[in-house]
């Protein structure tokens, strides 16, 4: 190989060099961007439901009271216990999924999979965690071990909510677009509508992960219809209020991710 086509050569591998590695920059800190936009909210709205469904506090009086502190107090708010573990969650899943669906689209795969894959082992692992401090802090009783019961009920709600946050909106925004529907407009209902319309099927199993654990004893919590009724109880506010989490999570958040990962590779390219 001549010298002038072995720089051609190297310029090349550089140039690819530098766009993989300003994609992977965009990804990361498009995570932390996203995570640190949505977390405070979320962070609100998980402790809610989890005293909520506890009977240590009112659904209602704890968003309330969680708000205020988020709009009066800012720093002491952000610094909680409750919202680092949501940021933690929330940018690793997110730079997770990204640096998978980089890593896929290099590699000519459909990162439909991948991404499923790499989003739901990430999220998983860390919400259950997350749900695991959340319950003890701010579940009924002395604090004790989450019930593996709890823990599949956490993984399952969670593998559910990966595909209707990731695998399924492009899917559906690409039947859409076939259909004479925008892409941009496609793009940004489908990420907004379909992890909020999941709400009504991962509520129920979210609340009977939080049942085995506040009343594990099967026979105290009335039997399997008790824990129905228990569940019935508090599944429309539940739902709602779910949906008012997961729409600035994996709904805005979502938005918010694809924009800035864009903005920031292409600058980081341009330069």
């Amino acid at each position: 190989m001549s010298t002038a086509a072995q720089r051609e050569l190297d310029a090349r591998h550089l140039s690819s060099s530098r766009v993989l590695y300003s994609t992977l920059a965009a990804d990361i800190v498009a995570a932390a961007a996203t995570a640190g936009v949505t977390s405070p909210i979320v962070a609100v709205i998980d402790r809610s439901i989890i005293a909520n469904f506890s009977g240590k506090q009112t659904l209602i009086k704890g968003l309330g009271e969680g708000f205020m502190t988020l709009l009066t107090n800012p720093l002491f708010h952000f610094r909680q216990p409750s919202v680092l573990a949501v940021f933690t969650v929330y940018s690793l899943t997110y730079a997770a999924t990204n640096v998978t669906d980089t890593f896929s689209k290099k590699l000519s795969y459909d990162p439909a999979a991948p991404k499923f894959i790499a989003s739901s082992v990430t999220n998983t692992g860390l919400t259950i965690w997350k749900d695991s401090l959340l319950t003890r802090w701010f579940g009924q009783g002395t604090p004790r071990p989450v019930a593996l019961k709890s823990y599949m009920c956490f993984g399952f709600r969670d593998s559910l909510t990966m595909a209707a946050a990731f695998t399924f909106p492009p899917m559906l925004s690409g039947y859409l677009q076939t259909q004479g529907v925008k892409k941009e407009g496609a793009d940004i209902a489908c990420q907004l509508l379909l992890p909020c319309a999941f709400q009504f099927v991962t509520t129920p199993v979210h609340l009977l992960g939080l049942d085995y654990y506040n009343r594990p004893d099967h026979v105290a919590a009335g039997g399997s219809i008790g824990r129905v009724r228990a569940i019935g109880k508090e599944y429309l506010p539940s739902v709602f209020a779910r949906m008012g989490r997961i729409l600035p999570a994996f709904g805005f958040g979502g938005v918010i991710n694809q924009r800035v990962r864009r903005s920031v590779s292409e600058t980081l390219a341009a330069q």
